[in-house]
């Protein structure tokens, strides 16, 4: 029962961090102390060393020798990388079922996307959570554990890369629901081909979106996604 409450404990430690940096409580590049933490959540430092360890799997936080441990600064490449993976995991879900999306899925997914379309710019940051949902039923469908445990993986650097893109906010809330959909309507047609092609895009966008607004040129980089899958 003490190890329940403790892992319980734990848990709410990490998540409570967690809803901190993506609140821009702690920002990027800032030392997090423990000390601070413990007395703040009231707990000793044990729960809060296991959190961040666990929030470091998660490429929120990083640990720096003679500086300790921090919130990360995400970098272009690495949402370029958390992007190509993501796409790709999902890529190996769609073609283990051969592009047969269970109606299970599909209704999850249709009901993400109602609830998406109805959210107001001051809900911002509820587009990447929304986002990360629906497509995390193209992972779980596959009922591989060990694939579904990879994805969630990059759950986090999903959200932090989103909300380096809040001076497109009005774009990006505009644009969501369409580029959901046309994913959805992939999934009910069957074709998994068509299924990750969809997927493909939708992610080329996003990281487009942030060339763009970082000033970054590369023409070889759209080709070289479209040929990672």
């Amino acid at each position: 029962m003490s190890e329940l409450l403790y892992q319980t404990l734990r848990e709410s430690v990490v998540n409570a961090i967690r809803t901190k940096i993506m609140n821009h409580q702690i920002h990027p590049g800032e030392r997090i102390v423990e000390m601070e933490l413990a007395h703040e959540f009231q707990t000793s430092r044990g729960p809060i060393r296991e959190a961040l360890r666990q929030l470091e799997n998660e490429g929120i936080v990083e640990y720096t020798r003679n500086v300790g441990c921090s919130v990360r600064t995400f970098s272009f490449w690495d949402s370029y990388e958390v992007y190509l993976l993501r796409t790709n995991y999902e890529a190996v879900s769609v073609r283990f079922l051969n592009g047969k999306i269970p109606g299970e899925t599909i209704q999850k997914m249709e009901e993400i996307l109602e609830r998406m379309r109805k959210i107001s710019t001051e809900e911002f940051e509820s587009v990447f959570e929304y986002d990360n949902c629906f497509h995390e039923q193209l992972v779980l469908m596959s009922g591989l554990p060990r694939l579904a445990k990879a994805w969630k993986e990059l759950y986090y650097g999903n959200l932090l890369a989103g909300y380096e893109l809040v001076n497109e906010k009005e774009k990006i809330m505009a644009n969501q629901y369409d580029n959901h959909i046309a994913i959805l309507k992939a999934c009910k047609e069957g074709n998994p081909e068509k299924i990750c092609d969809e997927v493909k895009k939708h992610y080329w966008k996003t990281i487009f979106c942030m060339m763009q607004e970082q000033k970054i040129k590369d023409p070889d980089l759209e080709q070289a996604w479209m040929m990672a899958i």
